[in-house]
């Protein structure tokens, strides 16, 4: 079937309320191809916006009976939500909503919400849950693969967060699922629910903003500056940080060359929930090195991303990718810092790029739920995010993030390296999922809920 009969079909099948936008010149049509980075982005034959449940629900049915293939896009972070002629894109934001529920503590979210939408919603309401580090990425997915943030180390993992879902299957077919309803298909979407269907709508726990440190959500956020060559000195101060299981904190070291001076330079970010004055006191020794400039604040739970929006851009090429780390070696970090100097000396063009570690520290370890999500036991992380503007560059920058990964791997046992499963789809599945038995249960899962691979091919 060509994609104007398919057009044909579905126009008089869906509500009045949705959109089609088959001309790429609409304006339309543009705004819903935006993307976070144009790594290979593709322009598809068209794009659906549904405005309810069941537009999706036929979508996809008519689609997977002639096999005309799909993405859906909710923040347009992933670099998987794209896709070209004759394929199309389901674009899920006319189907937006927040409602907050606090008398079960729990917060419905559905269609392509973002971190901030959320994040404002629910500071109003006195509440808080495990939300991405940038504003822009779209709640929903960013649960689906886990959902690391600077509130793990009290909240936990977004995807230990999820109660219930509401799910858009292979067939057509709308279900909800939760640890009563579909507790296979439940199990499976938290981890790794792009590979089984299109969640329109999750059910996610919220807590007190208190649980931040204090009445109104604000926690203590440090800034300490210092020049690479201080890197060692640095690095050997953090190392009994981010092993302090005593305090709940969370950070980053980041290596960066920020504008007007693009001068390459340590930045350490410290967050700490709980009294500012133990704050200060762990925090001490980056202080007692003498930074070139620091700082602290005490930002509120909807103003802890706003740090990064200038990364939040859209447009130009961008490449982001976490790979997990039992323990933080200074040695290894040396050499991550030696392969950024390079970068930064080979191709100016790569200067916006940034490899940085986080990490984060519990007293009381969050509940974990039973999930395809493997990596729990994970704290710290390398983060490489190149950014460049010239597309003749990307060999030659994702060498320079090879190297990086490489680097902090260094000793490691590769039967022991962790992937981020939702920034290396091309990594090995063992990194992605670890575990035997959970890799056999999602294939076993993959052929009962989307045996056909409709929206992906993983697991089959």
């Amino acid at each position: 079937m060509s994609i104007s009969s398919f057009i044909s079909l579905l126009r008089p099948k869906l509500s009045l309320g949705a959109e089609i936008f088959c001309d790429p010149e609409d304006i339309g049509f543009q705004k819903c191809l935006e993307r976070w980075s144009n790594v290979d982005v593709k322009v598809p034959t068209a794009i659906f916006c549904p405005s309810t449940y069941l537009d999706v629900g036929i979508i996809i049915e008519v689609a997977s009976e002639h096999e005309i293939p799909f993405v859906a896009v909710s923040g347009g972070h992933s670099p998987w939500s794209t896709i070209s002629s004759p394929g199309f894109i389901l674009d899920l934001r006319m189907l937006n909503k927040i409602t907050v529920d606090n008398e079960n503590e729990i917060v419905k979210v559905a269609g392509a919400v973002l971190t901030n939408e959320l994040a404002a919603t629910l500071s109003e309401a006195g509440r808080c849950t495990t939300v991405a580090n940038g504003n822009t990425v779209g709640v929903i997915p960013y649960c689906l693969g886990g959902g690391i943030s600077i509130l793990t180390a009290v909240a936990g993992y977004a995807c230990d967060q999820i109660t219930e879902a509401t799910v858009a299957l292979a067939d057509g077919r709308i279900v909800r699922a939760n640890e009563n309803l579909e507790p296979d298909l439940f199990w499976a979407i938290k981890g790794s629910g792009c590979h089984f269907g299109i969640v329109l709508e999750l059910s996610l726990k919220t807590f007190p903003l208190s649980i931040l440190g204090s009445d109104d959500g604000s926690h203590w956020a440090g800034t300490f500056i210092y020049t690479l060559d201080r890197a060692e000195e640095v690095c050997k101060v953090l190392e009994p940080i981010m092993a302090n299981e005593e305090y709940n904190t969370a950070g980053s070291i980041v290596l960066a060359a920020p504008p007007p001076a693009f001068q390459p330079m340590l930045v350490v970010a410290p967050r700490f929930m709980g009294d500012p004055e133990r704050a200060l006191s762990l925090f001490q020794p980056l202080s007692d090195l003498g930074p070139s400039m620091m700082s602290s604040s005490n930002p509120l739970f909807f103003e802890y991303q706003h740090a990064i929006d200038y990364a939040c851009a859209k447009g130009d090429f961008k490449h982001f990718n976490l790979v997990g780390i039992s323990d933080f070696k200074t040695a290894n970090f040396l050499q991550v810092v030696e392969v950024y100097k390079e970068l930064l000396s080979t191709c100016a063009d790569a200067g916006p790029s940034s490899y940085l570690i986080q990490w984060h520290t519990s007293v009381s370890k969050p509940v974990v739920s039973e999930s395809a999500y493997s990596h729990q036991d994970i704290f710290i992380w390398l983060n490489t995010f190149s950014w460049y503007h010239q597309a003749e560059n990307r060999d030659l920058v994702m060498d320079f993030q090879n190297r990086a990964i490489a680097a902090i791997r260094k000793d490691q046992e590769e039967a022991n390296y962790v992937d981020y499963a939702s920034t290396n789809r091309g990594a090995p599945v063992e990194r992605r999922y670890g575990g035997a038995d959970r890799i056999l249960k999602l294939r076993q899962l993959k052929q009962k809920w989307d045996p056909k691979g409709v929206f992906t091919r993983e697991f089959l």
